[in-house]
């Protein structure tokens, strides 16, 4: 009998932990395999973002072990084609002017006086159909001008530009240039009018004197070597006969030749065979480092993501060396630099002409095309499809804008197009008409089409149900989306509607992939005690990203007119004591940030307790932060609290924003039982 129940017993047990098992199973697959699909897109952005250049801390420490007085540092660039840096879509960009000019003063830093050259391509290349393009885009304000945009063919936001690119190059002393055929796209004479009055000297050993700065040939000693420097320009039939009358004279003065081409890959390496007294020729654009017999040949790279060093060093045992030094974020702005492209910022956002232009998506679509489509907002969405457009508004998407924002560029046409909704389209975004501002960031319509129709006549033929693949990759090219064929299957689970809604760990984790740290933002009432609970279940949760995210604890109160004082003062629903402890906690916030979380989670134990007892457990000073909140920086910090809760419409305290979105309370407030309002 007893045999008999222990059995019956067992067989309990089991059943038990089999249903335990089912239960349990679901969710922990899901888990693992959501961590799996976050890895799988974090390892093949990060590889595909990866570039093939030498850092630049690990260069300079190459160049402790070199004398400088042996060794001769050719500095190099081209194909910059108008580049002024990363465009900013994803981590791990490399180049700009700002940070070239970081990489050249930290060589001259070192002890050596390179020779700086740009082997031709500054100009933007822009299709011949451009200027027809841009004209028969004229759909808004900015383009009201578009009869008037191009001076000589040419857009003046590509003159700016070039103009910056030259400012710079003046600024970091280049020496000399090969002019391109491509630095004629602004017609003929912008190397006779433009590049020909540069202080640098245009090296043309295959043009006949055109220009007064025009030369031949560049010398350079180092130690008591010679080094003669050519330069070969596409200005000229690919004719290198001159080589067969210069070099023989020139090799009898000189012991390294270099030669900067911006002729054919083709030709370069049949000069590499045909001239093996030549000790390097540097090529513009990309391309792996060769060594042909006894010439060097290696590439500029473009659109200025790298600097190439090259290096003739007396010293047989180590003679002619090239590389390419990588310019991530790693390499800090050069302050003048970065003041001459903040300038050209400010001057885009101040000219509507410069305004105008900018790529208008899926020109290909028959819904973009129809005369009778229109764009409406993803608000508009919502009446009929609230669940598609909740799971959309915690999405990168809901947030594209945001990245321009924070970059200063959401002016900038090329850069606009990717992050709003319906760029260059008649009812679409247009820049600075406040009217469409609902269309900032990545809608509904990007992807489903202009709605208006839909919207009065919901059809399944006047939207775009299924998004295919193509139109996702208008935007998430090579270039802005590395890796992005390798992990769309990954990525396509975060805009699909039917999902279930994200955790706040996925969608920060999701955030934390784009080139902006996230922004969160918790909105609270330091005496509600929902938002004290809030704080104690978000604050150990935060800590753990660290620098990833930028949190800001803030204030929901108001700032009323002191009639008898003709002064501002702060109201709040728990009355004056909320107020002031608001401000003793942003004071704390800035006397002491790395301590600030263990001061919040230690009052919100002891709240309705003396606040100094948190601050003598946590060694702060009380007379420093009571003095704190009596200055005018604290009372400034509040009323940006209050001016951004009444900006976002937040009246509820706590309130989760993260990158200027309310996340839905389900997703974060765990053991918060209310709100105060």
């Amino acid at each position: 009998m007893e045999h008999k129940r222990g059995t019956n017993e067992e067989k309990h047990i089991l059943w038990v932990f089999l249903l335990t098992a089912l239960v349990a199973t679901p969710p922990i697959y899901q888990r693992l395999s959501e961590a799996h699909r976050l890895k799988q897109i974090k390892t093949v952005k990060h590889e595909a973002s990866q570039i093939n250049a030498t850092p630049l801390n690990d260069f300079l420490g190459q160049l402790k072990g070199i004398s400088p007085q042996g060794t001769l540092v050719v500095l190099y660039t081209g194909s910059t084609e108008g580049h002024l840096e990363p465009c900013g879509c994803f981590i791990g960009q490399s180049g700009g002017l700002p940070r070239r000019a970081t990489a050249i003063s930290s060589i001259r830093a070192q002890g050596f006086s390179p020779l700086l050259v740009d082997l031709g391509g500054i100009l933007p290349t822009k299709e011949p159909e451009m200027k027809e393009s841009v004209l028969s885009m004229a759909t808004s304000p900015n383009d009201a001008v578009a009869e008037t945009l191009f001076v000589n063919g040419v857009h003046p936001l590509d003159q700016l530009r070039t103009q910056k690119v030259l400012e710079s190059m003046r600024l970091l002393e280049y020496e000399a240039l090969v002019p391109d055929k491509v630095d004629t796209n602004f017609g003929e004479g912008f190397v006779t009018d433009t590049l020909a009055h540069q202080e640098f000297t245009l090296l043309a050993t295959n043009v006949e004197g055109l220009w007064s700065n025009a030369q031949s040939v560049l010398m350079r000693s180092v130690d008591d070597k010679k080094v003669a420097v050519l330069g070969l320009s596409s200005l000229s039939l690919q004719d290198t006969n001159v080589l067969d009358r210069l070099l023989p004279e020139i090799q009898k003065e000189t012991d390294f030749i270099v030669i900067l081409s911006n002729l054919s890959p083709e030709v370069n390496r049949t000069i590499a065979e045909n001239y093996q007294d030549i000790s390097a020729i540097l090529s513009h654009g990309t391309g792996e480092t060769d060594k042909i017999g006894n010439v060097l040949l290696t590439y500029s790279g473009s659109n200025g993501e790298t600097l190439g060093a090259l290096l003739l060093n007396t010293d047989d045992t180590l003679g002619v060396s090239a590389q390419q030094i990588a310019l991530t974020e790693e390499v800090e702005d050069d302050p003048q630099i970065r003041e001459l492209l903040q300038d050209f910022y400010k001057q885009v956002a101040n000219d509507p002409q410069l305004q105008a232009g900018g790529e208008r998506l899926f020109s290909d679509e028959p819904l973009e095309q129809d005369p009778l489509s229109g764009y409406a907002g993803s608000q508009a969405c919502a009446t009929c499809h609230r669940k598609e457009f909740d799971q959309w508004a915690h999405t990168s998407h809901a947030t594209a804008f945001n990245t321009l924002l924070t970059a200063g560029k959401q002016f900038y046409p090329e850069c606009i197009s990717c992050h709003v909704t319906g760029f260059r389209y008649e009812t679409g975004y247009q820049i600075g008409n406040e009217e469409k501002e609902q269309l900032a960031d990545v809608g509904c319509e990007t992807c489903h089409g202009p709605g208006k129709q839909h919207i009065v006549t919901p059809l399944t033929t006047n939207i775009r149900g299924e998004v295919k693949q193509q139109v996702c990759t208008e935007c998430h090219t090579p270039s802005h989306s590395p890796g992005f064929a390798q992990i769309v299957e990954h990525v396509m689970p975060e805009v699909d509607h039917s999902r279930t809604e994200p955790s706040l760990k996925e969608i920060l984790e999701q955030r934390m992939r784009g080139p902006m740290k996230p922004q969160v933002e918790l909105f609270v009432m330091s005496f509600c005690p929902f938002g004290v609970q809030a704080e104690e279940e978000l604050l150990p949760f935060i800590e753990k990203y660290g620098d990833a995210v930028d949190f800001n604890l803030r204030f929901i109160a108001n700032l009323v007119e002191d009639a008898d004082s003709e002064k501002s003062k702060f109201t709040s629903l728990h009355g004056e004591v909320e107020v002031i402890e608001n401000l003793r906690q942003i004071a704390v916030s800035q006397l002491y940030p790395d301590q600030f979380f263990d001061f919040l989670l230690c009052r919100a134990k002891h709240l309705k307790s003396a606040w100094t007892q948190c601050a003598e457990k946590l060694g702060l000073d009380i007379d420093k932060v009571n003095q704190e909140m009596e200055s005018e920086r604290t009372k400034r910090l509040f009323e940006v609290d209050i001016q951004r809760s009444e900006a976002l419409g937040i009246r509820s305290s706590p309130t989760l924003v993260v990158d200027g979105k309310v996340i839905s309370g389900g997703l974060w407030r765990g053991k918060v039982s209310g709100i105060c309002r």
